[in-house]
């Protein structure tokens, strides 16, 4: 971070004309890697918890808050989207939707294949209406190059959001 108070990786972002702010309330280090394998990978479903009340904190009444969502196949396999699991009772729409799998979760590529990854978001028809002219908060679990919640943000500024900022729980 420089003195602008803006991360590195987002100056570069601004400079490729993606000029979307994101907060991480935690640095991903190797306590926090820990409680993500428990968490999402072995399933333990009752970390959520521990976090919620630093989520809750960040929270807007003037934000809409969309969760990113998972693919069918990991909701199926991991038996739970761990954003909405982070988010706890906090209220939120469904508004986006993994529009295929991922032929490799994104835990098993390097920075500059999780870069250049396709968008795989599209707007959930059911919730499309709710979102324009609104100021939407992204909810995500893991910042790593941001190029999940920079391709979730263009799907909702492309279908009539107003403005949206991310928040992470660490990057």
């Amino acid at each position: 971070m420089d003195k602008s108070g803006i991360c590195i990786d987002c100056q570069k972002w601004h400079q490729l004309g993606n000029h979307f702010v994101n907060e991480s309330i935690f640095q991903y280090n190797d306590a926090m890697k820990d409680f993500m394998h428990r968490y999402k990978f072995v399933g333990d479903y009752q970390l959520r918890m521990i976090f919620q009340k630093e989520i809750r904190k960040k929270m807007r009444k003037d934000l809409l808050i969309v969760p990113i969502p998972v693919s069918i196949e990991t909701k199926i396999n991991r038996g739970f989207n761990q954003v909405i699991g982070l988010l706890g009772d906090i209220e939120y729409v469904d508004a986006l939707m993994v529009k295929e799998k991922r032929k490799v979760r994104q835990s098993k590529l390097n920075r500059q294949q999780r870069i250049h990854n396709k968008q795989v978001f599209t707007i959930n028809p059911k919730h499309v209406s709710e979102i324009i002219d609104q100021k939407i908060l992204l909810v995500d679990d893991i910042y790593t190059t941001g190029t999940t919640i920079r391709h979730a943000a263009n799907v909702l500024r492309s279908n009539g959001a107003k403005q949206v900022f991310g928040l992470t729980l660490c990057r």
